[in-house]
């Protein structure tokens, strides 16, 4: 009698034993399935530049304001867009100044400083997607429409070259056929970003025609709008989310309530 209820308590212990196990083994599959949600709901990071500013104003053409007031206007457009759908933004300047060291004797050099100060922002925001917002411009005024630029330095530069440019093309110039360019050593910023990197031309402002449409605030919308939308399809492409309202949301699902409801080749140096 004392052998079989020896055996009973064995037994109950070694089934007390394994759902003990079994309890732990679920906390740890439980507790990795939580880190692995907060990991992938991470803000993605986005480095939003406005280009030139204050002293520097950039291209005029036929536009009554110089590039540099164009620029900054699109480019806070697009941030309240990206920031609607989750994203962290760090805008390079958010009023008419230009960076650097103003100290420094001639503008050449002021410019030069800017430039760098620009760069030192990608660099201290490691893992970013970074896109310049510019306007063009050629000594003849017959050329119009929006032309995207690519870092070499990273392949996936050319996918959100891409995406931009489609999106600015099914929703804002549909007759525009221009094709993406990968950038030369004169775009400095996109020569040395190793992270993935592009320059927006949104339109020729020595085209008269469309340089009045990039002085208008609802074109410039649009354009924002497009922009944005450009950047959320390519990092839904590569499977980046977002946390919303406690769960986890498709960045462009998110964007595209907040664009909708919104609504009712040559490079310069």
């Amino acid at each position: 009698m004392k052998v079989a209820r020896t055996n009973i308590w064995t037994i109950l212990t070694l089934i007390a034993a394994c759902l003990g196990l079994l309890v732990l083994i679920y906390m740890s599959c439980f507790h990795a399935a939580q880190s692995a949600t907060v990991t992938s709901a991470v803000k993605p990071l986005i480095v939003l530049d406005a280009g030139h500013g204050g002293e520097d104003g950039g291209a005029v053409g036929c536009s009554p304001v110089p590039e540099k007031v164009i620029n900054l206007a699109i480019t806070q457009k697009v941030e309240k867009k990206l920031m609607q759908a989750g994203c962290k933004i760090v805008m390079t300047r958010n009023n008419d100044v230009m960076l650097g060291d103003s100290s420094l004797s001639t503008l050449r050099e002021r410019k030069a400083s800017d430039i760098h100060k620009r760069f030192a922002i990608i660099q201290s925001n490691p893992g970013c997607t970074f896109i310049s917002i510019h306007q063009n411009h050629f000594t003849d005024g017959v050329y119009s429409g929006a032309q995207v630029f690519y870092s070499k330095n990273n392949s996936k530069s050319a996918a959100l070259a891409e995406q931009i440019r489609q999106t600015i093309v099914s929703d804002v110039q549909p007759e525009n056929t221009r094709k993406n360019k990968a950038a030369t050593n004169s775009i400095y910023l996109l020569a040395h970003a190793q992270d993935p990197a592009v320059l927006v031309e949104c339109g020729f402002l020595s085209n008269n025609s469309e340089a009045k449409l990039l002085n208008d605030e609802q074109y410039q919308q649009k354009m924002a709008d497009a922009i944005a939308k450009g950047i959320l399809q390519y990092l839904q492409g590569k499977g980046i989310k977002t946390v919303a309202s406690g769960s986890s949301q498709d960045l462009y699902s998110s964007a595209s309530s907040a664009i909708i409801s919104s609504k009712s080749s040559t490079k310069k140096g």
